[in-house]
C-alpha cells in the first residue's frame, strides 16, 4: 500500500526568505517599541549607596531646592528636587509644592518605605547634559519634556496611592 502524504492547510511550506524578512521586521518593531517616546530629558539612576547619601543630603538641605510632590506628602508616588541656585527649572505637571521640612521628610519616608515597590532616585539632565535636579519615584520615571529653554517638566505621575 502506498500512502500519500498530504499537507494540511496549517502546515504549508513558508519560504525561507519570508521567514527571514518576518523575523527582521519583528526585531525592528521590538527595538522601536523598547525605545519608547522621545523625550528631551536624560536621566541617571543612582546606585543604592549613592541614593542613600544623596537622600540624606536632600533631607538636610531641602531648603536649597524647590520640592514638588505628585499628591499629598502623606501618600506620594513621586518627588522632584529642583535646585534653587540655578536658572533651570524641573517641574511636574499637576505637582504640589512642599514648603515645610516635615512635609518633605514625610514624603521621602513614605516613598522609601513602600513595600510593593523599589523606589529609585534619578538625576535629571537636558540634552546638553545640564543638571536639572533629582526625582525620587516609587515606580518608573516618566519621560521629561521641554517646556521652554530653561524648563523640563515631568508629566502627571500616575500614582497608585492617590488620584490627582
Amino acid at each position: 500500500m502506498e500512502s500519500k502524504r498530504t499537507h494540511s492547510p496549517c502546515r504549508r511550506h513558508v519560504p525561507i526568505k519570508f521567514r527571514v524578512w518576518f523575523v527582521g521586521l519583528m526585531l525592528v518593531l521590538a527595538s522601536v517599541a523598547c525605545a519608547g517616546p522621545k523625550g528631551t530629558g536624560l536621566y541617571e539612576t543612582l546606585s543604592l549607596g549613592e541614593k542613600k547619601k544623596v537622600l540624606e543630603e536632600l533631607k538636610q538641605n531641602w531648603q536649597d531646592y524647590h520640592v514638588y510632590c505628585d499628591g499629598a506628602a502623606s501618600s506620594p508616588g513621586a518627588l522632584i528636587f529642583d535646585p534653587k541656585n540655578d536658572d533651570r527649572n524641573l517641574i511636574g505637571y499637576r505637582y504640589n509644592k512642599l514648603s515645610k521640612e516635615g512635609s518633605v521628610r514625610s514624603a521621602i519616608i513614605q516613598i522609601e518605605f513602600r513595600l510593593d515597590f523599589v523606589p529609585k532616585l534619578y538625576r535629571i539632565f537636558d540634552e546638553n547634559k545640564n543638571f536639572y535636579g533629582y526625582v525620587l519615584l516609587a515606580k518608573d520615571l516618566p519621560v521629561p519634556k521641554r517646556v521652554d529653554e530653561k524648563t523640563l517638566e515631568l508629566p502627571s505621575y500616575v500614582s497608585t496611592y492617590h488620584v490627582p
